[in-house]
């Protein structure tokens, strides 16, 4: 399973941290502590954006940083605010579904992309462009602190090697988008796809493999014009669990491309130790896992960077959840890499470096043109 990257900046959460997602997971924005499943914000205008920020907004980065706050006290100050904005985000919905269903020239925010070889994680955090048509993705933290009630209250989704995209599909046609703007254009069985149902609108947050030539679907906004926004993890992937077992061609579409639904399962420890030893097929070809992605079961689908999304690479798994992994994913590992509290210092550092050759570049840019 299982972002989401850009003219960026690494956040300190965990995309994923972006499902990711890739690094855009991985979906999901970043500061080194959030780098995967992309700090998110979908933006009509830049007041709905400020309407749409949480009083707690200043809790969802730096995860780690905060010398007050953990990791879990986020996450539950998180689950607090989304029950008290429940029925003031419904009105908000309709407004994007609106914006998903009118506007031709639609652009992804920045800090959407998901790109396995432009970032090193699932999300990353970006400076996002000032565009009325910009839309994101839901990006997570990095899982550094292993929720209590992980097995309990959390889902969890393999995410394959690819990158983020986010999936459209409105008046006959299917879109794959991403920050440059179309990745792909087909036809799809998906309501408003343009092979069987036309009519209606689909948004799907899903990771596309090239190779492979496959789109895995992740998780649903719109099925139908319906707004799954405001819906719960556990009953987003039912739905479509459902909508892809009721009609076998939901898979398919008018070129060499498939969908594929991501299994999700409970996030036992168990069930992950069995499942990362099993390949995932996809086209005939055995597409990587590359990290996964933890749902809280209570979480609604949010245009920004969430403590309730968790990201980590596979090969993060043997030191944060005792899981033994294949020798072929540990030789994905970074040859420096001792932990992920160190491996995200070295990212925060790295990107401070970026930001500060970047004023230096600036400031004697400055200084050339009055000379």
């Amino acid at each position: 399973m299982v972002a989401h990257i850009t003219s960026h900046t690494i956040s300190r959460r965990p995309s994923v941290y972006c499902f990711p997602l890739d690094q855009s997971w991985s979906i999901l924005g970043q500061n080194p502590r959030c780098e995967s499943m992309s700090q998110p914000e979908a933006s009509a205008s830049s007041e709905d954006s400020e309407d749409f920020t949480s009083e707690f907004s200043h809790l969802y980065k730096n995860a780690g940083r905060n010398a007050d706050l953990s990791q879990q006290e986020r996450r539950e100050f998180y689950l607090n605010d989304q029950k008290e904005r429940r029925h003031s985000l419904v009105d908000k919905h309709r407004d994007f579904s609106e914006l998903f269903l009118n506007d031709e020239r639609q652009e992804v925010c920045e800090d959407l992309v998901v790109s396995s070889e432009q970032v090193e994680d699932m999300d990353v955090d970006v400076h996002r462009r000032k565009n009325k048509r910009g839309f994101s993705l839901m990006h997570s933290e990095w899982l550094v602190d292993v929720p209590p009630d992980l097995e309990e209250n959390w889902l969890a989704k393999f995410a394959p090697e690819g990158f983020r995209v986010l999936l459209i599909a409105k008046k006959f046609q299917t879109v794959l988008l991403n920050k440059r703007g179309k990745v792909l254009t087909l036809r799809t069985h998906l309501p408003g796809g343009g092979l069987s149902r036309n009519h209606g609108l689909t948004v799907l947050d899903c990771i596309y493999n090239k190779v492979s030539k496959t789109i895995f679907v992740l998780d649903c906004l719109y099925w139908n014009t319906m707004s799954m926004l405001d819906s719960e993890t556990t009953f987003r992937f039912y739905w479509l669990r459902n909508q892809f077992e009721e009609n076998a061609k939901m898979h398919e579409t008018n070129k060499a491309h498939k969908l594929q639904l991501l299994e999700f399962m409970p996030a036992d420890k168990g069930l992950i130790q069995e499942k990362i030893f099993q390949d995932l097929l996809a086209s005939s070809h055995s597409v990587l896992y590359h990290g996964i992605v933890f749902y809280h079961k209570e979480l609604h689908y949010t245009f920004k960077q969430t403590p309730l999304l968790g990201w980590l690479y596979c090969y993060m798994l043997p030191e944060k959840l005792a899981i033994d992994v294949p020798d072929i994913i540990l030789s994905k590992m970074p040859k420096n890499y001792h932990s992920l509290e160190k491996y995200l210092e070295a990212l925060e550092d790295k990107q401070a470096n970026k930001l500060r050759s970047f004023k230096e570049l600036r400031q004697a840019s400055k200084v050339m043109d009055t000379s």
